[in-house]
């Protein structure tokens, strides 16, 4: 597999509907993979009506998984006072756990900065490695909390407001934390309704579409095979900038119109060796943190964490939708000769979604499927019991955050990271 950094710049208003919205049509904050897959699909048919191989190839094998597109952080290639500044939108963007937290009155990374200077963030920290001193506490309750405690108050000078999870995406910029904030980069645009008999205004109606401002920066991360990868990049580079790309709703009004980039990654990003490091560092970034707090295990196991970068959607051998990543489930995702008595789930932080869509071809809506929301986290310790080494269980969790996890991969879902830095690397002594 060979991976691509896909960066998609909006050069029109974007409308990108959240189903079931409260009131209104309401605009989601990151572009799933499947109107991204449908949208180029479309223009494959257009540009090259004869090529039915390489359609096929490209978006019915299965063979590319076309990622959701999530907000990139906007960061001034200039100083404040320089009124002729670009915004450059930064990336690799991850979302944030659901294990980080920030202040309630101020959220957001340190780094950040808004329109006045008491708007800026007092900072993010991760919560997992204080879950899980809360669970190998041998039954002292008082200890078991005491980590959990530092978390809940802002540790920021003059300031006593109370921490909350917060939600988003990020990424880093001159090694610093940039969280992405389009608060003031949408708005509103008012209509009104037609009459379908006459073709006129029709009375008492009037709605409002909620979209993205031009210039709004998603990014992503697509995999493709070797044989696949030359034909994605031709298509890319030429139907990229064509000016022919739509993608959301409301097209027909002039929204939509977007331009794609796509990038080639070095293969060491992904190479077994960086991540045999990044899976020993987290280990014993946590087995620091537990001996702080006087925990010392006999035993000694392995602890890795599971963080959900897209909607996974995983089912049981009786076709039932799972809600959570427990030790049975990761055993059957590792297959032999790793079992459930190998794994413990210490901690989980997660939550469920319905997964909706529309069949342009069948003209039909998709049956809803549910899956494990983005962001979710799981953390677990692992014991060589069954005779499994080390070394094979963290090629098995190579594979697996290499391939992705679950059904419909190639349209978004079933993106994981194997023991995510960002739980070490903001973390609050």
């Amino acid at each position: 597999m060979k991976a691509f950094a896909l960066l998609l710049q909006a050069r029109a208003p974007l409308a990108i509907r959240a189903d079931h919205a409260p009131s209104g049509f309401g605009c989601l904050d990151y572009l799933p993979g499947t109107s991204l897959t449908g949208s180029l699909a479309g223009l494959h048919r257009l540009l090259y009506p004869t090529q039915r191989d390489e359609f096929s190839r490209l978006f019915l094998s299965g063979r590319v998984q076309f990622p959701d597109l999530l907000l990139a952080p906007l960061a001034s290639d200039g100083e404040k006072k320089n009124k002729s500044r670009q915004e450059i939108a930064l990336s690799p963007v991850y979302p944030l756990p659901r294990t980080a937290q920030s202040c309630k009155r101020h959220p957001g990374f340190k780094s950040d900065s808004g329109q006045e200077a008491d708007e800026n963030g007092h900072g993010v920290s991760d919560t997992l490695f204080a879950w899980a001193v809360f669970a190998l506490q041998p039954g002292n309750e008082s200890q078991a909390i005491k980590a959990l405690k530092k978390l809940h108050s802002c540790p920021s000078k003059d300031c006593s407001a109370s921490m909350q999870s917060i939600t988003g995406c990020y990424a880093r910029h001159n090694g610093a934390f940039h969280l992405a904030d389009y608060r003031g980069r949408r708005h509103l645009q008012t209509h009104t309704g037609i009459d379908r008999l006459r073709g006129t205004v029709q009375e008492e109606i009037l709605y409002n579409r909620e979209v993205l401002d031009e210039g709004t920066c998603f990014w992503g991360l697509v995999k493709a095979s070797d044989e696949e990868a030359p034909l994605l990049q031709r298509f890319i580079e030429e139907a990229g900038h064509s000016g022919l790309v739509r993608i959301g709703t409301g097209r027909t009004r002039g929204l939509g119109a977007v331009e794609l980039t796509l990038t080639p990654l070095q293969d060491a990003a992904t190479s077994l060796a960086r991540f045999r490091e990044r899976l020993l560092t987290f280990d014993r970034k946590l087995k620091d943190y537990l001996a702080s707090h006087e925990l010392c295990n006999d035993q000694k196991p392995f602890y890795f964490a599971l963080t959900l970068y897209s909607p996974t959607i995983l089912c049981d051998q009786f076709l039932r939708y799972r809600g959570r990543i427990d030790e049975t489930a990761l055993a059957e995702l590792l297959g032999p000769p790793f079992t459930s008595d190998d794994l413990r789930c210490l901690h989980t932080a997660a939550a469920l979604r319905r997964v909706t869509g529309w069949n342009n071809l069948w003209g039909l809506p998709r049956a809803a499927e549910y899956a494990i929301e983005r962001g979710s986290v799981f953390l677990f310790a692992y014991w060589e019991r069954s005779g499994a080494g080390l070394d094979r269980l963290i090629e098995a969790l190579f594979r697996l955050e290499e391939e992705g996890i679950g059904r419909r991969r190639n349209e978004g879902f079933g993106r994981v990271c194997v023991s995510d830095p960002f739980h070490f690397e903001v973390l609050w002594s």
